[in-house]
């Protein structure tokens, strides 16, 4: 099990570095429901020796996956909910994760990668998509990116 977070609103995975809950000063994201300052007690005491790592995503990430969501799939789901997409995305594609609390980028271990034998099909991945709390003007604006990207690629 993966957890995921925005990039600069990573409370969880400094604090799993750390082997305590730490407070941060987060960042803005579009994903404003996962900007606590400090993760909680009781959620890092059932994450932490459960999560396999954290992935750290970006509002870019966030913004393609709540797309993806959306209009080809006639998901609804608030950026919060499409972060944790965003991270399935990077995990599947990316062969690198940042390090828990470290800042720094490192190489996922085998024990990190998702597994897949040679040749194998590619392991089922559950993503947990949570609210449709997201104001209509978001919406409109991280679809309208969609739609210039398409007129542009058209053209």
């Amino acid at each position: 099990m993966y957890g995921v977070e925005p990039r600069g609103c990573d409370s969880l995975a400094r604090s799993l570095a750390a082997g305590r809950p730490v407070a941060v000063t987060p960042a803005p994201t579009i994903a404003d429901g996962l900007r606590p300052s400090c993760v909680g007690e009781l959620p890092f005491a059932v994450l932490r020796d459960r999560l396999r790592a954290v992935v750290r995503v970006d509002d870019d990430e966030i913004a393609a996956a709540f797309r993806l969501l959306l209009l080809e799939l006639k998901v609804l789901a608030e950026p919060s909910g499409a972060a944790g997409l965003a991270g399935a995305l990077r995990l599947a594609t990316d062969a690198t994760l940042r390090s828990l609390g470290s800042g720094g980028t490192r190489r996922l271990t085998a024990a990190e990668r998702l597994p897949a034998a040679a040749g194998a099909r590619p392991p089922t991945i559950g993503v947990v998509l949570t609210g449709g709390n997201v104001e209509p003007e978001l919406v409109a604006r991280l679809t309208a990116t969609a739609r210039i990207e398409e007129e542009v690629a058209v053209a």
